[in-house]
């Protein structure tokens, strides 16, 4: 097509000659209105129209495998963005493996047009997050889950982490317990920030003060919860929160060890109410995180960035909910 021609179909529609070669080159960015409205005018004008526009590709970056709720989120995340017609590539980064700055490079190489990054370094409040700024500028939509960058205008979504530990709390405290530990994850993290402030609001807000000895970091990991269970125990909880389901597995296993019995003994509560929790022995009361309702956000919002819809980033808090089971009961 002649650059008149672009010039010409862009005056009819009433939009940039840009937005016509992004249609003409079957480019991503353009809300569907407008495409047709473009595709409409050049028939009129008795041109030929580009192939119908490819599916778009984008990328879900997950830390890690092991946790259930990453999977969980991401396959979530991938049918609903399936729904849209959208196709997604799932990745994890690990210690060992590719980190999650590998994955982004890679697929910025593919030419992939979106990004979902979960728990990634957007997480921790210090690391660098100047990667994701430079993302920003070259107008890849981006979606946040699980933590944000001050400032940087892309939506996220999030659980209320600090209600849902609060809830815990209060959970435990309605049943008579008042030595409640807490096994958070690593401190740096802003999930486990989160937690340890709502934990410790509601701690005050009941008994007054927080002793030192109820908290322990770990890693949100099998053995990690299994260490932090061990010294809780040993500091004299009645009760412990864990800061995720995986984690409280490892909590259940250091009561066997110690000789005590759930919930006779010891309560626990996890939190993100994946498949290990109901199936567990006994079955785990925890911390509902909503994952089809955050998968729908994050779906939403990206496909909105993917059809160059000007619609403004939003931050999406869910509110999360305690799920009572067997693993709590009053204190012996």
């Amino acid at each position: 097509m002649a650059r008149l021609s672009v010039r010409t179909i862009a005056k009819r529609v009433g939009v940039s000659a840009a937005t016509v070669s992004r249609v003409l080159n079957d480019r991503p960015g353009v809300a569907e209105e407008t495409r047709a409205r473009v595709l409409q005018a050049m028939r009129e004008q008795g041109m030929v129209a580009p192939a119908p526009v490819s599916q778009p590709f984008v990328g879900i970056i997950v830390p890690e495998l092991d946790n259930p709720v990453f999977p969980l989120l991401a396959g979530a995340i991938e049918t609903k963005l399936g729904g849209h017609g959208v196709t997604a590539l799932i990745g994890s980064s690990t210690k060992q493996g590719p980190t999650e700055l590998d994955y982004i490079a890679s697929l910025v190489r593919q030419r992939i047009q979106g990004l979902v990054l979960v728990s990634g370094r957007h997480a921790n409040p210090s690391a660098d997050h100047g990667f994701y700024w430079q993302l920003h500028q070259q107008q890849l939509p981006m979606v946040l889950v699980g933590g944000h960058v001050p400032g940087l205008p892309v939506s996220t979504v999030t659980t209320d982490e600090a209600a849902g530990a609060a809830m815990a709390v209060a959970h435990l405290r309605a049943l008579g317990h008042t030595r409640i530990g807490l096994a958070g994850g690593q401190g740096y993290l802003r999930p486990s920030q989160n937690r340890l402030r709502g934990y410790g609001r509601e701690m005050r807000r009941w008994f007054g003060s927080v002793d030192d000895a109820l908290y322990a970091e770990t890693d949100y990991s099998l053995t990690g919860g299994h260490a932090a269970g061990l010294r809780l125990i040993e500091a004299g909880v009645t009760a412990v929160i864990a800061g995720s389901d995986l984690m409280a597995l490892g909590v259940l296993a250091a009561a066997r060890q110690a000789g005590l019995s759930v919930p006779g003994d010891l309560s626990v509560v996890g939190y993100d109410d994946t498949y290990l929790a109901a199936h567990s022995n006994p079955p785990l009361t925890t911390v509902r995180q909503p994952v089809e309702q955050m998968a729908g956000a994050v779906a939403t919002a990206l496909w909105e960035r993917l059809q160059g819809y000007h619609t403004p980033h939003v931050d999406h808090v869910f509110p999360p909910a305690l799920v009572a089971r067997g693993s709590t009961g009053p204190p012996a």
